[in-house]
């Protein structure tokens, strides 16, 4: 999936469950759109590598392509990572930074999960990439499928952009899923004090 795609297609997923936690801030969307573009950084051609070419010479050198980034090891270590900066150098304002960058990367990683090339979720064991819909529903990257979720991601965020101008995006995730994600959102800020 191309960045613009990753980027769209993310924030239309975290934009109501940030509304809806009372959590939209310039902070927790910037983190929310670096994780959503930050497991690419292995690609030197990627948004992320052209703007960092050490980063991503680095990592495409050790790992390759959709192999050490896109997988859960390093969905765990960027949250450990991100838990640990948070704790020690941000203030109480950035505390759910690690969650919103966690979200982003973990958002991108499912959406490349229905690309034709898929996710190896559990390297470093050696096995074939995962496949979101058991090769069902799939896209090429910058194909015409990708092109078409771009255009569907797009109409939905204005619509949610619309209902956040109007104070009405919260009440998209309304009633027990509200309380589930608030619990866990609230336990989260518990754990992260003994981090450090």
């Amino acid at each position: 999936m191309e960045y613009k795609t990753h980027l769209v297609s993310t924030v239309v997923v975290g934009l109501p469950v940030m509304a809806s936690g009372g959590q939209v801030d310039v902070l927790n969307m910037g983190m929310l759109v670096l994780g959503s573009l930050l497991p690419d950084i292995d690609h030197p051609q990627s948004f992320l590598g052209k703007r960092n070419k050490i980063a991503s010479g680095l990592t495409n050198k050790a790992f390759g392509h959709r192999k050490a980034t896109h997988s859960l090891a390093a969905l765990v270590l960027v949250y450990w990572l991100m838990s640990v900066i948070a704790a020690h150098y941000l203030t109480s304002r950035g505390i759910y930074t690690p969650f919103w960058l966690t979200f982003g990367y973990l958002c991108h990683l499912l959406e490349d999960s229905f690309s034709r090339d898929g996710v190896n979720w559990l390297w470093p064991k050696k096995r074939k990439a995962t496949h979101g819909a058991r090769q069902v529903v799939f896209y090429k990257t910058g194909g015409l499928g990708e092109y078409l979720v771009l255009g569907l991601m797009i109409c939905l965020l204005v619509i949610e952009i619309r209902l956040l101008w109007i104070g009405q995006l919260d009440r998209l995730l309304a009633g027990k899923y509200l309380t589930n994600l608030q619990t866990w959102l609230f336990s989260l800020d518990q754990f992260l004090p003994f981090i450090k």
